[in-house]
């Protein structure tokens, strides 16, 4: 089931010839995937844009992550932010490590309606949604369903 899910996030890549171009890239497979988890995705109440927030140490990555900005999710335009503190409006947030997950923790009473996606091993089990990681030579993720009920957000068939 999950090379199949890799295939569909592959041929779903909003860059299609860029991904090619750089299929080697951990960073960019990341990408892909926090792209097609936004389209299998469902918020109680999002206006007419997404906004990512993006806490992450590594700059190519993050580089990575802002070429989404302006793409669009069933009509709703993507913007891509580098995360702070004192956001409150991100529908989504990804984070690279359990320390910055710890400080985003730290500073928010809860992240609530928002869509967590962290590229650590744990991730899940530190109570983030959807977790990104490598195993075995190949990157796979893991969804903490409750921790995603619980926000009230509902997540597609296809992705499940």
């Amino acid at each position: 089931m999950l090379p199949r899910l890799l295939v569909l996030f592959w041929l779903a890549w909003p860059g299609g010839s860029a991904f090619a171009q750089d299929s080697a890239s951990e960073q960019a497979v990341r990408a892909a995937m926090v792209f097609n988890f936004l389209k299998f995705t469902e918020w109680p109440t999002v206006e007419n844009r997404l906004k990512l927030c993006i806490s992450s140490g590594d700059p190519r990555q993050i580089e990575v992550l802002e070429n989404l900005a302006g793409k669009h999710v069933r009509g709703q335009a993507l913007i891509v932010v580098r995360f702070h503190p004192r956001e409150t409006d991100c529908q989504v947030l990804y984070v690279d490590s359990r320390y910055r997950w710890e400080e985003v923790l730290a500073g928010r009473p809860a992240v609530s309606r928002t869509l967590t996606i962290g590229a650590y091993g744990g991730f899940a089990w530190d109570g983030g949604m959807i977790e990104i990681a490598r195993q075995e030579g190949s990157t796979r993720f893991d969804i903490n369903l409750p921790e995603v009920r619980r926000a009230g957000l509902r997540l597609y068939p296809q992705l499940l």
